[in-house]
């Protein structure tokens, strides 16, 4: 790699003449400007990215699932992103001024007050009460929570995590509830839609993965039989009114990976059993997705899971 960035130093010098007054820019930019040329190779369409009306749009598919669509990638990345789907190019983008959220909690703390509902594990609690000196209230319930969990499911290949996704589908279809089901990213909520439309009445389908696109209205309330596929967008203060459906056992949430934190699992089941009405939860994981654990005991994954966001949350203290 440190000949490569060589080469590329000496080739840019050699064929390109470079202004004196941006020489010292150029210098410092080209090592990045290799980096992010390598990760534009490896970013993937409907994971990592949208492309929308010949705009590439990042998508913060491992937390919430919003595409941000005011967002520019920095140093390159965005540009050699344009280069690999032939839009046309943009000027790169700088940071001019940055406030981080420790500085905005230190500067305006005395005047901030917030409602969730998922603080996440108790690690990340305590990491709010000392780095950001805030104090934490638990509101609780006003009425009984009426939630059922289903067994977790594994499937050896993606095949079978497939076929037990659609079994599970049709299975609570077929009872009349509402379905929903929750992504990773983009790509994987196309590939169950194409499956169950194939298997299924496609009306009674409704996609739920992107934010710019007013698909939220589509997904408002869920009627009887009605699957709703979407990505971490529904789960992260989606209010889905049920019902149409409480009579026959309510919503029920599949979620397909395994969440990268306590906090995104709980968003996640908590789009269904809301306001003291019934709801039931499953998660179904494809094997190859675990490949960096010994087993697939879903119970050992969730505790290693844990601490692994607990050693994480310790390094940022």
């Amino acid at each position: 790699m440190k000949n490569f960035k060589i080469y590329i130093r000496d080739l840019i010098k050699t064929s390109i003449k470079i202004p004196k007054n941006f020489v010292d820019f150029v210098n410092t930019q080209i090592p990045k400007w290799i980096d992010n040329a390598i990760i534009a190779l490896n970013y993937q369409e409907n994971v990592h990215y949208i492309v929308q009306e010949s705009l590439i749009k990042p998508v913060d598919y491992y937390s919430t699932g919003i595409v941000q669509s005011s967002t520019n990638w920095s140093d390159g990345l965005h540009q050699f992103l344009q280069i690999k789907h032939n839009i046309k190019m943009t000027s790169e983008t700088f940071t001019t001024n940055f406030l981080s959220n420790r500085g905005y909690f230190t500067r305006y703390g005395p005047n901030l007050f917030g409602l969730t509902r998922t603080l996440g594990s108790e690690k990340a609690k305590q990491i709010l009460v000392d780095v950001y000196k805030v104090d934490l209230v638990i509101i609780p319930n006003l009425r009984r929570k009426q939630y059922l969990s289903s067994p977790d499911i594994v499937a050896m290949n993606e095949t079978e995590w497939l076929e037990e996704i659609c079994r599970s589908t049709m299975n609570e279809s077929n009872k009349e509830r509402g379905i929903l089901i929750i992504c990773e990213i983009i790509e994987h909520s196309i590939l169950i839609t194409e499956k169950l439309q194939r298997e299924y009445r496609s009306s009674g389908i409704k996609l739920y993965t992107t934010n710019n696109k007013n698909q939220e209205k589509n997904i408002e309330t869920v009627y009887p039989s009605e699957i709703i596929i979407a990505t971490n967008l529904a789960g992260r203060g989606t209010d889905i009114k049920t019902d149409q459906i409480e009579k026959n056992g309510g919503l029920h949430v599949i979620v397909t990976f395994m969440p990268s934190n306590k906090r995104v699992e709980e968003q996640a089941f908590g789009r269904t059993a809301r306001q003291g009405k019934r709801g039931t939860g499953q998660r179904i994981l494809n094997a190859a997705s675990l490949t960096h654990n010994k087993d697939f005991d879903t119970e050992k994954i969730t505790q290693l899971r844990d601490r692994i966001e607990a050693n994480m949350l310790s390094n940022f203290e």
